[in-house]
């Protein structure tokens, strides 16, 4: 059905809006389950309070290609984490003028720390240090270089599987990475 009159569509268009508000703003309210002696008793819904890791990385450049790694992890969501995991710092290295990750193919993973509980609003440390090996200087932030690295700290499942949404509420935060620019005496 496509109605043709505009003020059809208005008034189609005002009663979704209608129907959509009072959607929003319904209330829960508990359904009676029993009455016993002119007692109600009411089940209230459960709602689960879920955790949310995220994930932060600074780095420090050092003299002589020594980069200092700094990752956090913390607890923003509502509810304490509880799931086997694991909090990794991974070096991925390229080369001019693809720099392509993948088709480099060099890949590290630099630390590992294991965590299961993580309370509300808790936090713990990852931090390491790496020295670029045939490292010729830092590049200016105009500059490309000709090798970048990506240092990236990511929080994943020790088994490996995905975080479902009542473990991890927002596993897109969950990785942070970032990327320096050198030249590399060999290539």
């Amino acid at each position: 059905m496509k109605p043709s009159n505009p003020l059809t569509m208005l008034l189609l268009c005002g009663f979704v809006l209608l129907i959509a508000h009072k959607a929003a703003y319904a209330n829960v309210t508990p359904e009676p389950l029993v009455a016993k002696n002119s007692q109600t008793v009411y089940h209230i819904p459960d709602f689960k309070l879920c955790p949310n890791l995220s994930a932060s990385l600074t780095l420090s450049k050092g003299a002589n290609g020594m980069v200092t790694i700094f990752g956090t992890v913390t607890n923003v969501g509502q509810g304490s984490f509880n799931v086997a995991s694991v909090a990794e710092v991974i070096m991925n290295l390229a080369y001019a003028p693809q720099y392509s990750y993948a088709k480099t193919g060099v890949s590290d993973i630099l630390v590992t720390k294991s965590f299961t509980a993580l309370k509300v609003g808790a936090s713990f440390t990852v931090n390491t240090s790496y020295q670029i090996p045939d490292f010729g200087g830092w590049t200016p932030e105009s500059v490309q270089g000709n090798a970048k690295r990506l240092f990236s700290l990511r929080v994943i499942k020790q088994d490996g599987s995905i975080y479902n949404s009542s473990e991890e509420s927002d596993p897109e935060n969950n990785v942070a990475s970032r990327e320096l620019a050198y030249r590399d005496l060999k290539h």
